[in-house]
């Protein structure tokens, strides 16, 4: 952990390449030391995922504003005084702060097609783990542009009764893609479109924005489940939910609403299919090989039931999903370090629930990062 910079009771941090920015305060006074903080590194992003379709005209004046109005008018106020508080920080105009936030949601929006993502999560506890503990790994997968900017680990500490939490993704984006708070309560996002619908609620709040809220409130597997089941959501996802005793994922249309799919045993995976019987749906696979994926980390953790720890999770995550010559990996796993079907594995991420650590990596050999691990409990003190 080598400290960048500090502003007010925020402080920067870099790990292996990691940015680290660890927040102290108000909703309005962690954003605004986000925003001080992080500036330059939400710029670099800006460039490579807004700049170029404003340029080109695909994304107008008209588009940022209707997609920041959405934003700022339907989230919680301790959304919107964590914008406030970047705004001020950064300087930012509130139409960038908030369309390069939402940019992930308005993508799916403007791109009107299937699922084209393949992320994983596997999680392991009770007798499948080696000491009866949880630990999850995740892959984030994604298109390849999305490593030509930091990968970014917020660390929330705030003081108005909310919980701290820890959520991975990129500059100037919010969302808990994947994240834990200091209960053990944990989930991460996976597209879901393929399966629940392309279609995009305007007229909704953005279930984006408001997976920080449920991380800030919900203590258990089951609270946050019972969030989302009083949810209607904006678009579709997979979201892996879980805690320190059991972990299950909530399949979630924006056409259909939403619906637990339990775990069978003590282990479990996520990929970007539908895999609950009680939808009456076919399994379907999609471009990124989510059955093949599925099926892969399904027989990975089951050769390894009873053994399964951090570092065995980080070893099963780092498997291929190909050979180099684009074949499929015999005993092969889920990590697509370059793009050899639908998108590559941006970054990953294994959490150790009970001793509240995490290790990230990036898999791409032109960013390339090793597992670094960080220690959330000495940095939530």
């Amino acid at each position: 952990m080598n400290k960048l910079k500090s502003f007010e009771a925020g402080t920067l941090y870099e790990a292996n390449g990691f940015l680290i920015p660890v927040l102290a305060g108000t909703s309005h006074e962690m954003g605004k030391q986000y925003g001080a903080l992080m500036s330059e590194h939400m710029q670099k992003t800006w460039d490579v995922l807004v700049a170029p379709g404003a340029k080109a005209g695909a994304i107008s004046e008209g588009d940022m504003k209707h997609w920041t109005h959405r934003a700022y008018t339907t989230c919680s106020t301790r959304m919107r005084g964590w914008y406030d508080g970047v705004v001020e920080g950064s300087g930012w105009a509130l139409e960038r702060v908030c369309f390069l936030d939402m940019i992930m949601e308005y993508g799916i929006f403007q791109a009107k097609i299937h699922s084209f993502a393949g992320c994983t999560s596997i999680m392991s506890w009770g007798d499948h783990s080696a000491d009866g503990n949880m630990f999850i790994g995740r892959n984030m997968d994604w298109s390849e542009t999305f490593n030509e900017f930091p990968q970014v680990l917020t660390i929330r500490k705030p003081t108005d009764g909310s919980y701290k939490f820890a959520a991975f993704a990129w500059p100037g984006m919010y969302a808990a893609f994947t994240a834990i708070n200091e209960h053990g309560a944990y989930l991460d996002v996976h597209d879901g479109t393929s399966m629940g619908g392309s279609v995009v609620y305007e007229d909704r709040p953005s279930i984006i924005n408001s997976l920080a809220d449920i991380m800030s409130e919900a203590a258990s597997k089951e609270a946050i489940a019972a969030r989302l089941n009083g949810t209607n959501n904006s678009v579709s996802l997979i979201l892996s939910i879980a805690d320190g005793s059991s972990g299950e994922s909530v399949e979630c249309s924006s056409l259909s609403g939403n619906r637990v799919r339990p775990a069978e045993g003590e282990s479990y995976v996520v990929v970007n299919t539908f895999l609950g019987d009680s939808w009456g749906l076919g399994k379907r696979e999609t471009v990124s090989n989510s059955l093949r994926r599925f099926s892969n980390m399904t027989d990975r953790l089951a050769e390894n039931a009873g053994q399964m720890d951090a570092e065995k999770t980080r070893a099963l995550m780092d498997l291929r999903l190909f050979n180099e010559d684009d074949t499929f990996a015999e005993n092969g796993g889920c990590t697509k370090p370059t793009k050899q079907d639908a998108d590559l594995t941006t970054h990953q991420m294994v959490t150790d629930v009970k001793a509240k650590k995490v290790w990230l990596k990036v898999p791409v050999p032109n960013y390339f990062a090793d597992w670094t691990e960080v220690d959330l409990g000495s940095l939530w003190k």
